[in-house]
C-alpha cells in the first residue's frame, strides 16, 4: 500500500507541475496580442479493484470497491473567448470582433500552401505594398475585379501599389434635381422669366470645364395655357449652346420640359416620361468637350430609377445639379479597412477603390487546432476543415481597424489558480514524504 502511495504522490507531482506550467504560461502571455488562455484538465487514473460486485450469503448486494492509482492530465484546453479590443490608431492593426481567424501563409517555398490561422492582427505593409504579419507571412484575401465584383475563387496576397493613381473620366451624365417654382410671383417664375444652374464637368484628360443649364418658363396653366411648360438649353463655358442630336443644329429650337397639374414631369423634349424607366427622363446633347473635333454625348437627366424627378410645386426654385459622373485624375491619399475587411484606397479626386477582401477562416472545433507558435495555428483532423467566409456576411464577425485584440487572460484568476496549484503540489509531495516514513517503519519492523 505504501508503494502505491508513492506512485500516487508522484502522479500528483507530475500533474500539478503541468498545471503550474499552464498557469505560468498564461500569466507570462497576459500582454501577448490575441493570446488565448489554457487550462489543464485532470482525470482520475483507473483504480485497483479490491472487491467486485457480488452478494452476501443473505442476498444483499456488495458495492464494488477500488483504490485509486492517482491522477493524470486528461487535456490542455484553450479558451477561445473574445479578448477586449484596444485602440491603437494604426490602420493596419486589425482585430476580429467575433469568431474566426485571419489567414496567412509564407510567400514562397514548400510551406507556401500551408494556411496558418491567427487572431493577432498586428499587420503592416512591406516595401512591396504587401500586407504581412509581424514575422513576414502574407495575409490572404480575395481580389475585386475592375467592375468591383469580388472574385471568391483563389486566395491571393493582399497588397496595393503605393504609387497608385486614379484615372480621369469624361463627364457623360449630369443629373438635376429640385423644384421649379409654380408660383406666378416674384418668388416664382412668370412666363418669360428664367433661372439657371451651373456645374463643373471634366474632359477625357480630367480638365475641368463649366456648363450652364438655363430654364425659361413659356407656358402656365394659371395663365390659361394648356400645359405648364419650360424650355431649357445647355451652354458650355464660352456661351455656346450644345446641339441636341435629335433636333436642329446650334440649339435653334430649345428643348422642353412639361409638367402635369400635380407638378410631375410628363415629358422631356417631347418624349413622354415613364417613371419606371429612368432613360425617359434624359435629354442628350453633342459636345466637343475634348476640343479635338469629335462629338461626345452628354446626357442631362431629370429623374432617376426610383421615380424621383424635377418637380413644379409652389414655393422656391431649388433646382441644382445633384451629380455628374466625370472626374479629374487623382493621387493616392490613403487607405482604410472596412468593417467587412475590404481594403479601400482613397484618392485625391474623391474616388474610393476596393482592392481586396480579407478572408476570415473558422473551424468546427477550435480546440482541435495545432499550435505553431508566434500566435499561429494550423488545422488538424480533430479541428475539422477550414471554412472561409466574409466578415459581416458569412460570419457574425466584424473587422475593427486601428485596434488589436488583447489577451483574454484574467490575472486575478490566474494568480488564484497558481496558489491552488502550488498547494496541491505541496500536498502531493507530503504524500511521498508520509509514504517514505511508512516504508521506513516497515523496514524497522523486520529488523
Amino acid at each position: 500500500m505504501s508503494l502505491q502511495s508513492l506512485s500516487i504522490g508522484v502522479s500528483g507531482l507530475r500533474s500539478h507541475q503541468t498545471r503550474l506550467d499552464t498557469v505560468s504560461n498564461n500569466i507570462a502571455n497576459s500582454s501577448t496580442t490575441a493570446f488565448k488562455r489554457q487550462r489543464a484538465a485532470f482525470s482520475e487514473e483507473l483504480g485497483q479493484e479490491i472487491l467486485g460486485v457480488g452478494r452476501t450469503a443473505g442476498g444483499s448486494a456488495i458495492n464494488p470497491s477500488k483504490v485509486g492509482r492517482g491522477v493524470s492530465v486528461a487535456s490542455i484546453d484553450r479558451d477561445f473567448g473574445q479578448g477586449s479590443l484596444n485602440e491603437t490608431g494604426i490602420k493596419t492593426d486589425l482585430a476580429l470582433d467575433g469568431d474566426g481567424f485571419f489567414i496567412a501563409s509564407p510567400k514562397s517555398g514548400a510551406a507556401s500552401d500551408q494556411r496558418r490561422l491567427t487572431r493577432a492582427g498586428n499587420f503592416s505593409f512591406n516595401q512591396n505594398g504587401e500586407l504581412v504579419t509581424a514575422n513576414g507571412l502574407n495575409v490572404k484575401g480575395w481580389e475585386f475585379d475592375d467592375s468591383g465584383t469580388l472574385d471568391t475563387g483563389e486566395l491571393k496576397d493582399v497588397q496595393f501599389d503605393p504609387n497608385a493613381q486614379s484615372s480621369a473620366k469624361v463627364t457623360e451624365d449630369i443629373s438635376i434635381g429640385g423644384n421649379l417654382s409654380a408660383d406666378l410671383s416674384t418668388n416664382g417664375a412668370s412666363p418669360g422669366e428664367t433661372t439657371s444652374i451651373s456645374t463643373v464637368v471634366y474632359d477625357n484628360q480630367g480638365e475641368s470645364k463649366s456648363v450652364t443649364v438655363e430654364f425659361e418658363r413659356v407656358q402656365s396653366r394659371d395663365e390659361g395655357d394648356p400645359t405648364d411648360q419650360w424650355e431649357f438649353t445647355i451652354e458650355d463655358g464660352e456661351g455656346n449652346v450644345l446641339d441636341d442630336p435629335g433636333g436642329p443644329p446650334n440649339g435653334s429650337t430649345p428643348n422642353t420640359l412639361e409638367f402635369d397639374a400635380d407638378g410631375n414631369v410628363t415629358s422631356v423634349d417631347g418624349t413622354g416620361v415613364n417613371p419606371n424607366n429612368p432613360g425617359t427622363f434624359e435629354a442628350n446633347f453633342d459636345w466637343d468637350i475634348n476640343d479635338d473635333g469629335a462629338q461626345e454625348t452628354l446626357s442631362l437627366a431629370f429623374g432617376d430609377e426610383t421615380g424621383g424627378s424635377v418637380t413644379q410645386y409652389s414655393g422656391s426654385t431649388t433646382t441644382t445639379v445633384t451629380s455628374q459622373d466625370g472626374r479629374s485624375s487623382g493621387e493616392l491619399a490613403g487607405f482604410q479597412f472596412t468593417p467587412e475587411g475590404a481594403l479601400e484606397l482613397n484618392y485625391t479626386n474623391g474616388v474610393q477603390d476596393q482592392l481586396f477582401q480579407l478572408a476570415i477562416g473558422n473551424v468546427n472545433n477550435p480546440n482541435g487546432l495545432e499550435q505553431q507558435g508566434d500566435n499561429f495555428f494550423t488545422t488538424t483532423s480533430a479541428s475539422g476543415d477550414l471554412q472561409l467566409g466574409q466578415a459581416g456576411r458569412d460570419l457574425q464577425t466584424s473587422v475593427v481597424s486601428g485596434s488589436l485584440e488583447s489577451s483574454n487572460v484574467d490575472l486575478a484568476k490566474e494568480f488564484s489558480d497558481l496558489i491552488k496549484a502550488q498547494r496541491s503540489y505541496q500536498a502531493s509531495s507530503q504524500i511521498i514524504t508520509t509514504a517514505d516514513e511508512v516504508l521506513n517503519q516497515t523496514v524497522q519492523l523486520k529488523r
